[in-house]
């Protein structure tokens, strides 16, 4: 008995162990098969969250080309239907890019129905339909246009209109919203796919190192430089360094353990790469939205002044308002009629171009706000919205500019031989923004038709101000009283020109104001000019240089 307990003994430990060993073997190749399922999964599922993010945002950009397209249609009609009496039938040229605009639209609605599903693909489905309605409707308000005026108006009136409206309004921002809602509902799937797969990672993760150390300590003399390496690589892996791999030269269970583990760390080195560049591609569109909204922003303070495009974005309106106490000018250019018989379209519209960007620089630079060109007079205002009691001055220091960068324009070789004739009035108006279709903010009152006025009955390259400008200016301008003038309308109204900065005010003309002028500014208005004419002070220093005395 004695002589066999160590033999049984023995035989329990070798079975024991090696029973131990198949239950470890069993155990690391399920959780290998675990990882390769998840591995499978997940690959599975990312490249299905994948491709529905990348078609969710190409529908998205779909809707978004459909609309603008929508847009430059509606607007070419719209221009066609407010020029009816005046109007004449479309070429086969015009007629075959107007078609052309219109199958480019059902192209983007044929691939937007390619890429929706479900209660989407409905309401794309309802926009293909609507829009063949409106692209037909269309087509015969513009094969009608010129030819048949009456049914050209009952076709826009009675079909068109009300069909655009519904898709632009109704159709296209609801699709738009779901879209939208498809691509944060993909983003959110992509991520919830990762979470899950770092957990399930994790847990595998886990449980491999509780069989390793459990084998380490049953198995010590034999599993002590192999389960070091395991643990070892386990660690790094479990740091963050996927790049590691176990390296064990055994061909048995241990080894198949550590060919596990470094396929789990290529699964989450590959995981983790695609994971980033996700993040990437998400950063990028957030960039791009963010820069989108940029655009818009600077398109909206491109048309509404500061403070108003602020109050549409917040009320999304804007309340009309009365200013008692603004200063308008009128532009016109003398001569452009005649030019206009002269000169081929692209060349006047780039030298009025040229001429009206000069103009938004002075005015800018002044404080005044642009309000609209009108063919080629140029309206704008000071004092609004932002009120200032400099306005008048400002006003006329801007005109003095105005009237200056013309006659450098004109004499420039390329340049038509054009002069401008500038009126001021200082009233009060009514200002407010009017339209939802290239809506505008503009100015109405008796004070807008006396400035347009000053500015018909003026000369050219002179600065015809009113009575009530004049009498806000004259400490600061020298002006000539011309008389009662009669205007367009059979009325005599007094009229001054301005001539330029008083020359008791141009003191030390060196100096951009000068002192004089500085003093009497801030005594009258609190505060110091945004800017005065250069050239006048270049003038009045040449004019003061005494003439050399030949002898």
């Amino acid at each position: 008995m004695k002589m066999r307990m160590p033999k049984v003994l023995a035989r329990r430990r070798d079975i024991t162990i090696r029973h131990r060993l198949w239950v470890t073997f069993v155990v690391i190749n399920l959780l290998f098969a675990m990882n390769v399922v998840l591995y499978l999964w997940s690959n599975t599922h990312r490249e299905s969250t994948i491709k529905d993010y990348q078609e969710a945002v190409l529908a998205e950009k779909t809707i978004t080309s459909v609309r603008q397209n929508l847009n430059n249609i509606q607007r070419q009609v719209t221009l066609l239907s407010q020029s009816m009496e005046s109007a004449t039938f479309a070429s086969s040229e015009e007629m075959a890019e107007f078609k052309q605009h219109l199958q480019e639209v059902r192209r983007l609605t044929d691939n937007l129905l390619k890429l929706s599903k479900g209660d989407e693909r409905k309401r794309v489905e309802a926009l293909s339909e609507s829009y063949a309605k409106l692209s037909d409707s269309w087509l015969i308000f513009y094969e009608s246009y010129g030819v048949n005026q009456k049914n050209a108006i009952m076709e826009m009136a009675l079909h068109a209109e009300p069909l655009s409206q519904e898709i632009l309004d109704s159709q296209v921002p609801a699709l738009l919203e779901d879209v939208k809602r498809h691509v944060e509902l993909a983003t959110a799937n992509f991520n919830d796919v990762g979470k899950f797969t770092d957990r399930i990672t994790l847990f595998i993760f886990v449980l491999s190192g509780i069989i390793a150390a459990t084998n380490f300590f049953i198995l010590y003399r034999y599993l002590t430089w192999a389960l070091g390496e395991l643990y070892l690589g386990a660690a790094t892996i479990g740091a963050g360094i996927l790049e590691h791999r176990i390296k064990l030269p055994q061909k048995d269970e241990l080894g198949e353990l550590a060919d596990t583990f470094n396929m789990m760390a290529e699964n989450l080195g590959e995981a983790r790469a695609e994971l980033t560049q996700a993040n990437k591609a998400l950063e990028s569109r957030n960039k791009e939205v963010e820069a989108q909204r940029l655009v818009s922003d600077n398109l909206l303070l491109n048309i509404l002044p500061e403070q108003i495009a602020e109050e549409l974005r917040k009320n999304e309106s804007v309340e009309p308002k009365y200013f008692e106490d603004v200063t308008i000018l009128f532009t016109d250019f003398v001569g452009f009629t005649t030019s206009t018989e002269k000169m081929a379209a692209d060349e006047l519209v780039q030298v009025l171009n040229d001429y009206f960007t000069a103009f938004d620089q002075i005015t800018s630079r002044y404080g005044i706000e642009k309000l609209k060109t009108i063919g080629d007079s140029y309206m704008c205002v000071a004092g609004m919205p932002v009120r200032s009691p400099s306005h008048p001055v400002d006003m006329v220091l801007a005109a003095f500019e105005i009237v200056h960068v013309v006659q450098q324009l004109s004499s420039r070789p390329g340049f038509p031989n054009w002069a401008v004739r500038v009126g001021i009035h200082t009233g009060p108006v009514i200002s407010g923004v009017v339209g939802i279709h290239k809506f505008a903010f503009d100015v109405w009152g008796e004070s807008v038709n006396y400035a347009s006025r000053m500015e018909s009955s003026g000369v050219a390259n002179r600065v015809n101000l009113s009575e009530r400008t004049h009498s806000r200016v004259k400490d600061f301008i020298t002006c000539e009283y011309r008389g009662k003038v009669a205007t367009k309308d059979k009325r005599e109204l007094d009229m001054y020109f301005a001539n330029g900065v008083l020359p008791e005010l141009m003191d030390d003309p060196t100096q951009f104001p000068s002192p004089a002028f500085l003093r009497r500014y801030r005594t009258y208005f609190q505060k110091g000019p945004r800017a005065f004419p250069i050239f006048m002070a270049e003038q009045r220093a040449a004019a003061m240089e005494p003439v050399p005395v030949r002898s």
